[in-house]
């Protein structure tokens, strides 16, 4: 467990989200969840990471910790949301949802490994998530 308290860490001190990681505060949805699991896990092995992360329970502007109500736990469509989401992932991959408690607060940190030999799918469709930075000149 503290290992992944020194990884949301670690998150947090960079100045934005990247493409292998996301911030939440209770945000969930369960298909838009599996794909960001596949759009992370993707993105992941394109930026030569070993892991990608999702972490609920941190202001994804201002990187504050604010606490979760998310229930990694919980039922989706009467059956639980960890088999809900790896039924639908190809290949299999190992996530990895852990609860940890930082500043009194309770964060939920998902470990999602990088896509190894193929892209990582979900519900037949392969996601990658893209960063995009706007500059534009308000003339």
């Amino acid at each position: 467990m503290d290992m992944a308290i020194d990884i949301i860490k670690e998150l947090r001190e960079y100045n934005s989200e990247r493409e292998w990681f996301e911030f939440k505060v209770n945000w969930f949805v369960a298909d838009e969840l599996g794909e960001y699991i596949s759009a992370l896990s993707n993105s992941a092995a394109i930026a030569g990471r070993k892991y990608a992360y999702f972490v609920w329970g941190i202001d994804d502007k201002t990187h504050e910790i604010v606490g979760t109500s998310f229930n990694c736990n919980q039922d989706v469509r009467n059956e639980p949301l960890k088999h809900y989401l790896a039924r639908q992932l190809s290949p299999d991959i190992k996530f990895v949802f852990e609860d940890v408690i930082i500043e009194d607060k309770k964060l939920t940190l998902l470990t999602i490994p990088a896509a190894k030999t193929v892209p990582v799918s979900f519900a037949r469709e392969r996601y990658i998530k893209i960063l995009m930075k706007h500059s534009w000149n308000q003339g």
